[in-house]
């Protein structure tokens, strides 16, 4: 009978993060020392995935052992080589290792871009346990410790001669002993390209909207149709602002002047959690603080885009009054200041991104017939300021530059906001297709008049668009 490690989600020290459950103690000790450095690090991203990608490694390599009759370096290293093969082609692999291992474990087979994620949670996690290998080598040559499990598979990978210790190490059928600990040499990726490089271009619908980015023009539908006005609150800041589900979940009643009379002095402010731990602790344990996600903003000021600005200056108003009428109902009072409160009990859910999520997709599926995650606004509202926002610097010119962009989105990186800020391909259309419908050779050529019948062709194309859509909804 195979055995198999699991995982499970624990915390330590107010900190998230996963217990190896296995029966090797040197194995446990190293794989929760590691993803606890890493859990604790907010520069190192994906503890959950890193923790589950190591484990499921640790299992090929288990499976692999008690499947072909123990471990040995050539056949640890076929292991190695065989197992880009084993997380994208599973059972149908053409590598009888691969293959084999497959039927007994039934992994999910994984595109470019996971395998790449995969190798790097699986090469930190080896690097790791060569680290505790060499750590515990030296203790044991000091005297400080008397026994240690040592890989006996140093001869076949790693450049260290084989101490006396290490052969004696290779009667002990630890796992750790006999395969990680020694395993300096990595995982390689040699045919995968993580993925395809994305395209710069949006193609959108008639209503504004692709793959990445939620249809502009039935986003007011979607908001209208939101079934509690805590709902509506959030989809309408989420529209108008482009911010990220995480920031949202956080915001206090104090990021938000609430100037009703006066539309200018109407504000939004997204403040970094770390830098409020104190106040965050009067209503939060110290686990749920540290799980809050925030991944920076280089300004905490946001601005607000039409109509989903006044839809969300509204619904709030309507949301406060509907709170402060539930306070004095409730029989436990609520004491925090988060904005967003759970529906039952009104308590914060700064972390409650599954809940949330779950009806808006439903309301957007609803509506579009595709299903959309909030990160879909954000791309939205990218997408509209850089082709379709009226510009105030050029009223001849519609979108923002890429540069003010990034600055109303709040990125540190111009990168990043390429990534959401997509040109419209239709509107790009317009010069290319001037080339295309030159006669280069004719006496009569003239660019501009090209240009001008490509684009009174393009607005009878949208008038046409827009009187077939005012029929649909008649109809």
């Amino acid at each position: 009978m195979l055995n198999y490690s699991e995982l499970m989600e624990t915390s330590r020290n107010g900190i998230s993060t996963y217990r190896l459950i296995c029966g090797d103690s040197m194995l446990r000790a190293c794989f929760d020392g590691w993803i606890y450095k890493r859990s604790k690090s907010k520069k190192r991203k994906r503890p959950k995935t890193y923790a589950y990608a190591a484990k499921g490694f640790i299992n090929y390599i288990e499976t692999v052992d008690q499947l072909l009759g123990g471990l040995t370096p050539k056949l640890y290293a076929d292991a190695l080589d065989a197992y880009e093969s084993y997380l994208v082609f599973g059972a149908d692999s053409e590598s009888e290792i691969a293959s084999a291992v497959a039927k007994v474990l039934h992994p999910k087979k994984l595109k470019g871009s996971s395998v790449r994620t995969y190798f790097a949670a699986v090469n930190s996690f080896l690097a790791a346990s060569e680290s505790a290998h060499v750590g515990m080598s030296q203790l044991f040559e000091g005297g400080y410790i008397a026994d240690v499990d040592i890989s006996p598979l140093s001869d076949a990978v790693s450049s260290r001669p084989t101490t006396s210790l290490e052969r004696a190490a290779i009667k002990s059928k630890s796992w750790f002993a006999g395969c990680v600990a020694g395993g300096a040499r990595k995982v390689k990726s040699t045919h995968l390209t993580a993925v395809s490089k994305p395209s710069s271009l949006a193609h959108t619908d008639r209503s504004g909207g692709d793959e990445k980015a939620f249809p502009i023009d039935k986003c007011a539908e979607l908001i209208a149709g939101a079934t509690c006005l805590r709902d509506a609150v959030l989809w309408s800041f989420l529209a108008a602002s482009g911010c990220r589900i995480s920031e949202a979940l956080t915001l206090q009643r104090d990021d938000i002047v609430l100037e009703f009379e006066v539309t200018s002095l109407k504000k939004v402010y997204i403040v970094d959690p770390a830098s409020r731990r104190d106040l965050l602790s009067k209503h939060l344990p110290e686990r749920a603080i540290n799980e809050i996600s925030h991944k920076g903003r280089s300004t905490t000021e946001t601005w607000l885009i039409e109509p989903f600005a006044s839809m969300f200056w509204v619904c709030l108003h309507e949301y406060v009054e509907e709170q402060q009428g539930l306070e004095k109902k409730r029989r436990q009072p609520v004491f925090h200041n988060f904005l967003f409160r759970n529906l039952r009990n009104g308590k914060p859910m700064p972390t409650s991104y599954q809940a949330v999520w779950e009806r808006f997709r439903t309301a957007a599926f609803k509506v579009t017939g595709q299903n959309y995650g909030f990160h879909s606004l954000r791309h939205m509202y990218a997408y509209y300021l850089l082709n379709h926002c009226p510009n105030p610097m050029n009223i001849r010119k519609f979108g923002m530059d890429l540069k003010t962009v990034q600055q109303l989105m709040g990125h540190g990186s111009i990168k990043s906001t390429e990534r959401y800020a997509r040109r419209d391909a239709k509107m790009l259309e317009a010069t290319f297709s001037a080339i295309n419908m030159l006669r280069m050779s004719a006496s009569n050529f003239n660019v501009q008049q090209v240009q001008i019948k490509y684009l009174e062709n393009e607005v009878e194309a949208l008038k046409a668009e827009l009187k077939d859509g005012n029929s649909d909804v008649e109809s």
